[in-house]
């Protein structure tokens, strides 16, 4: 394993998501590269959890459309009309 491995799949990383070409990269000081990363890192962390958030909101505005809950709940129903 190559032992800055890591940088390079950050760099990879940037150009795939954030389209910066690798010689304006090269140009970067170290500390501004690794400032780069660990912010792209919080935008990232920020992004799922709020897709996390919708998820969750989402699941719990849709109905249970499984059949066997249908009948429970059914039957919960009609023992409170006796």
């Amino acid at each position: 394993m190559m032992p800055l491995r890591h940088l390079l799949k950050n760099k990879l990383l940037l150009q795939k998501h954030y389209n910066v070409i690798e010689p304006a990269i090269d140009l970067w000081p170290f500390w501004m590269f690794e400032e780069n990363i660990d912010i792209i890192n919080e935008i990232t962390e920020e992004e799922d959890k709020q897709r996390k958030k919708e998820e969750e909101k989402q699941q719990s505005s849709t109905p249970n459309f499984n059949p066997g809950s249908y009948m429970r709940d059914m039957n919960n129903m009609s023992n409170k009309f006796k």
